[in-house]
């Protein structure tokens, strides 16, 4: 079970102590910053344990306002204040407006602090507010959308305050809005006290607002092709996106088809002339769908309708579209832009838009709307036009100031590649938008909902009930209600245990999926609708943005077309060293005006990858090519900004994974769910020799079902573990197995192997994430080297071993269509979730599993998943569900495993002789998290003495030289501008560093020498700043990072800061703590001090650590074994004090 330690949260004198401090700045400017950051925590602190999803300060604070009844002044001068500090975060108000207002602004959250704590301000805080300001009169600001924070809702109306004046406001959305007359009534069953609602372009009349839109919760960003898969024609309604999310992704030849027609419109706008022939066309298709198309199995017709739409495809965008519009540019065209609307709750990609926002175009290559008149012109389907319709929208409202410039000109095209006359013009339709808009409401309402359990609504939901128009005929019959059937069929037929265990998963995902856009409870400024409601300092505080970027490449002398990659270069100013970005990251780029806040809803933005990261620049490789630089080029001028991309499919591939595992064979599902037994076969013998590890080979070669196999860090457990049951498995004739990983830095580990090895394998996964060495390996390589279908079929079914992530093996489900695995090795097992899990274990070749047998390879004492949920989310009550001990969504497969089978040897073995650390360091770890079972195995490092005296007077000189452990008692800082900056451990960090430097001379290598642990990033930067004051480049590179990156890694020094300067931080240190057996395992601590090779040395405050049971039996060990030191202030004058 996990153990959660609550430690006391900060208290109002905290509070106040740090308001009082922060007043007496100068600087107007970081006064405002300091207390916004000292706002934004409180809020945090008070709003993390209730069950209500509260997103951005805004929610957050009124939600406090109406549960402690502040009074009507109160609330309004506490949300003055919050919009100030939300503005002078990103630099909007001038310093006589921060000066003028300070002061209110201080006493205001002072008092709201003494409310919400329930304790009076103290005299000395008192006595520094401010007389009582005149009351100034607020109106209703003239703006194209207000966000409003709703209160209470009648037959008639919507009461509630919007976010950027404290101001309370009336909004008709009944059939008094003769603005805008449809029928909004539905809203009364979806809006509650604490909803949030834009209304666009709301007029104000006798004090009642009057929208032309209403958006429900808007922060919840819903795909405009999504909302359009809504339409069918026995119903529009958002419980078709519930559906659509559980469907299974079939690679069928109408959508592969589609696929191409995309390229084939890439193509053409890329093209002069008549283009490339369609047989390169075809083959850089194959290069990246071969999977795909062999599972499809497509017809010969294939080739011939995908000519046919490549010859409509040019004819459309060469000659019909100059002749029919004058305004067509084709030099000027972004293709595949993204975009993010906050204001309408919708996200999406377009197909084709011109830069000035005239001319846009979706296209479609399957079949038009009925009846058709002419067979050389289609109709469109509705589903079509709705989605055209939102994108209208989209540049009519979101992008309003180009769309006036425009003069409300835009002409929009439906592009149907099946037929020859294929551009159809659309128009708008209010009514329409209307319909698609109550859809998105409803699928966001839904969506929220399903977070908290009402997913069951899939229990009882069937055909009749969807078929909300009554449609009936041949269509309907054949077709739409069979397979709705065959989707529903698997939940109804059910288990009671297993629709349980399903329902609950999908709960568990729907939640972690509204968290990834709303963000969670233990980190602030969380979820990806933190790109609008954190500051811009908020979000350079959490290294969540570069901005300030210059635009270096493509330049005007490169060559015009087309565009792959960008680059860009920092600012001097640019601190990047608290960035959060890393080599492969997917991230949104985006253009701004300088002197302006770099907001990514105002524009189009541009999906990239991260493929390198220097000191002065960053290079991207665009997802979508762009035609001509012009694209960039005409913002040159201006900064750019490179934020986290949010990936929804990301979260698709596990509500499929969880839905196919109810159509799994019942003998897997009995398995997963505990129950029957695992079967064994003693009668099986060993093939191979493999020395120590024969014990191991043969235990895993005779379970049938799975193995769960334990690695305590250093233990070899790819070299080992996975290798030689590779190797084992080999020696059976015809087998093949699939080799998996979470992480790519793992799977990159098993490559190197494997080719250390000379053992071929084909690699599933793209060339991003893949280092040059292992490229040769992808499937995509393998491809590109066969002509035909048949080549690529026969390599893959002659290939014995598959490699990749789960995330990419999840995304290439057709490889098991076409191929069985006797074997599946899945490495950092202890990382992954059931549902990142189930779509593999699931999977079906032949009526049996595709995957017959699984390896777990993990380490549930090291760290686990990272989930958005906390553990009273995710937390398991169900009793039946507990009996198969599902006590926590968070925990992994390997885990739960491991509780029922942990006993029984013919089912898990544990690795115990470790190799990396010295036996100094592995005492503690290995006698308080492993019951003392591991060994040294050992290697020459591992039982290297030291003197136990030495020359040096210096004081880490003479630790580094005479302790392989050591705790250094780092005094508090007197003064920090966060809880997250320690500098004076900082300060003892860089000296120690550079003694390490000193010591180790010609040996010192970056990657290998010396490595730095902390908790924040704000601390990374800090003492990378320190350690770059000594003046030593070699030391720049060394890698100082959180512990969470840092696994899988070791160094022959590890330098672990503590960081903590509060009592309330102990929480964020001990999250991961659990309880085995009667004793408390720290996976951080676990994990921070295995990845020392030679020496380790701790810094902390003693007085804070004590406080925790494990931190203060380290604090007592080292004490114990002469290896606690404490610093003098002069580091010059330090002695040991042991």
């Amino acid at each position: 079970m996990v153990v959660k330690n609550v430690f006391e949260p900060e208290t109002a004198q905290d509070f106040w102590k740090q308001m009082v401090a922060t007043h007496g700045l100068e600087d107007a400017q970081q006064k405002y910053l300091e207390f916004g950051k000292i706002f934004g925590h409180f809020l945090h602190q008070h709003t993390t344990q209730g069950a209500v999803k509260l997103v951005g300060a805004f929610a957050q604070t009124d939600f406090l306002l109406r549960e402690h009844e502040v009074q009507p002044s109160l609330r309004k001068a506490v949300n003055e204040a919050r919009i100030r500090f939300r503005k002078a975060g990103s630099g909007e108000l001038s310093m006589d407006v921060l000066r003028e207002n300070a002061p209110y602004d201080f006493k205001a959250i002072c008092l709201f602090i003494g409310l919400v704590e329930g304790t009076p301000v103290p005299p000395e805080v008192e006595k520094l507010f401010p007389t009582n300001r005149p009351q100034r009169t607020l109106k209703v600001p003239e703006a194209e959308y207000l966000r409003v924070l709703v209160s209470k809702v009648d037959n008639d109306n919507i009461y509630g305050q919007i976010e950027t004046e404290p101001l309370e406001v009336v909004i008709c959305y009944s059939h008094g809005n003769t603005i805008y007359n449809f029928d909004w009534i539905y809203l009364r069953q979806q809006l509650h006290c604490g909803s949030q609602i834009n209304i666009i372009r709301p007029r104000l009349y006798d004090g009642i607002l009057y929208p032309e839109l209403i958006i429900v919760e808007p922060d919840y960003l819903v795909d405009i092709s999504a909302i359009a898969a809504c339409f069918e024609s026995y119903a529009h309604s958002p419980l078709i996106y519930l559906l659509n999310k559980i469907r299974p992704m079939e690679a069928t030849e109408a959508i592969l088809l589609g696929n191409l027609a995309g390229q084939l419109l890439d193509e053409a706008v890329h093209s002069e002339g008549e283009g490339q022939p369609y047989t390169e066309s075809v083959q850089q298709f194959f290069k990246g769908n071969a999977l795909n198309l062999l599972a499809a199995n497509v017809s010969p017709d294939f080739h011939k309708n995908a000519i046919k739409q490549k010859r409509n495809i040019h004819k459309a965008i060469k000659d019909d579209m100059p002749q029919q519009l004058k305004e067509y540019r084709q030099c000027d065209v972004m293709l595949e832009p993204s975009f993010f609307s906050e204001m309408l709750g919708l996200q999406g990609r377009m197909d084709f838009l011109q830069l000035d926002q005239k001319v846009l175009i979706e296209q479609k290559s399957g079949k038009g709307g009925w009846p058709q008149p002419d067979p050389n012109t289609p109709v469109h389907q509705e589903k079509h036009y709705v989605q055209m319709l939102l994108y209208m929208a989209l540049l009519r409202y979101n992008y309003r100031e180009q769309y006036d410039r425009n003069n409300h000109h835009l002409s929009a095209f439906l592009l149907y590649s099946r037929y020859p006359n294929s551009l159809l013009g659309m128009s708008f339709a209010p009514q329409l938008l209307f319909e698609a808009l109550k859809i998105r409401n409803g699928i966001a309402c839904n969506e929220l909902h399903f977070a908290e359990g009402g997913l069951k609504v899939l229990d009882t939901l069937t055909p009749e009930q969807l078929n909300e128009r009554q449609a009936s005929g041949t269509l309907w019959e054949r077709y739409q209600r069979p397979q709705i059937e065959a989707l529903l069929r698997p939940i109804h037929k059910a288990s009671p245990l297993e629709r349980m265990y399903y329902f609950r998963f999908l709960t568990f995902i729907a939640n972690e999926h509204v968290l990834s856009k709303f963000g969670n409870r233990t980190k602030e400024n969380s979820g990806f609708a933190s790109a609008w409601h954190a500051s811009l300092n908020e979000k350079r505080q959490a290294g969540n943005i570069y901005d300030r970027l210059q635009l270096l490449s493509p330049s005007v002398n490169d060559s015009p077309r087309p565009v792959t990659r960008l680059v860009l270069g920092f600012s001097e100013h640019a601190d990047n060293n608290m960035s959060n970005f890393r080599l492969n990251d997917v991230v949104v780029l985006y253009p701004y005006e300088p002197g302006q806040e770099p907001d990514l809803r105002r524009t189009m933005v541009f999906r990239c990858s991260i493929e390198q990261v220097s000191a002065d620049r960053i290079t991207l490789v665009l997802r979508a090519p762009q035609t001509d630089a012009n694209v960039f080029l005409r913002d040159a001028d201006k900064h750019w900004a490179i934020e986290h991309d949010f990936i929804e499919s990301s979260y698709s591939s596990l509500y499929r994974g969880m839905h196919a595992f109810l159509s799994a064979p019942q003998e897997r599902r009995d398995l997963l769910l505990l129950q029957r037994e695992p079967a064994i076969d003693t009668s099986l013998q060993l093939c191979g020799d493999y020395g120590n590890f024969n014990e191991l080979a043969l235990r895993v070669k005779q379970a049938q079902d799975f193995f769960l196999i334990i690695g305590p860090p250093g233990t070899g457990k790819t070299s080992f573990g996975l290798m030689t049951t590779l190797h084992e498995a080999l020696l059976t004739p015809d087998a093949s197995i699939l080799l998996l990983s979470y992480t790519n830095r793992a799977v990159d580990e098993i490559c190197s192997k494997l080719v250390d090895e000379k053992l071929d394998f084909i690699r599933i996964g793209n060339e991003l994430s893949c280092p040059e060495v292992y490229r040769r390996y992808l499937l995509s390589s393998t491809v590109s080297e066969c002509s035909q279908l048949e080549q690529v079929k026969e390599r893959i079914m002659s290939r014995r071993i598959f490699v990749g992530t789960t995330t990419a093996l999840n995304t290439s489900m057709s490889l098991f269509r076409l191929k069985s695995f006797d074997l599946a090795i899945v490495d950092e097992a202890s990382q992954i979730l059931e549902p990142h899990l189930m779509g593999l274990l699931s999977a079906v070749k032949d009526n049996v599993p595709a995957i017959r047998k699984f390896v777990f390879i993990g380490d549930h004492k090291q760290l686990p998943a990272v989930v958005q949920q906390h553990s009273e989310e995710s937390r398991v009550h169900e009793s039946t569900l507990n009996d198969i001990l599902l006590t926590d969504c968070r925990l992994s497969l390997f885990e739960r495993l491991l509780k029922r089978y942990r006993e029984r040897p013919e089912m898990v073995f544990m690795l115990k002789r470790q190799g990396r650390m010295h036996h100094d360091i592995a005492d503690f770890p290995n006698r308080t998290f492993y019951g003392g079972q591991l060994t040294e195995v050992p290697l020459e490092h591992q039982q290297q003495p030291l003197p136990e005296a030495a020359p040096h007077a210096d004081f880490f000189k003479k630790i580094l030289t005479t302790q392989r452990i050591a705790f250094i008692a780092a005094p508090q800082p007197p003064k920090s501008p966060s809880d997250k900056v320690n500098q004076t451990e900082a300060d003892l960090i860089a000296e120690a560093v550079v003694k390490i430097y000193e010591l180790t001379g010609n040996n010192f290598d970056v990657a290998t020498t010396v490595g730095v642990i902390v908790p924040y990033r704000n601390q990374i930067a800090t003492i990378r700043n320190t350690i770059d004051r000594y003046g030593i480049p070699a030391l720049h590179d060394i890698t100082i990072d959180t512990v969470e990156r840092y696994q899988g890694s070791q160094r022959d020094y590890i330098l672990y800061g503590f960081t903590i300067q509060q009592y309330y931080q102990l929480n964020f240190l001990t999250d991961t703590v659990f309880e085995e057996d009667g004793a408390l395992i720290d996976r951080k601590l676990n994990v921070a001090m295995t990845r020392a090779r030679k020496h380790l040395l701790l810094f902390g405050n003693p007085d804070l650590l004590s406080a925790v049971p494990t931190f203060k039996e380290l604090l007592e060990y080292t004490q114990t074994h002469g290896a606690y030191f404490k610093p003098s202030a002069d580091l010059s004058d330090n002695k040991t004090e042991e």
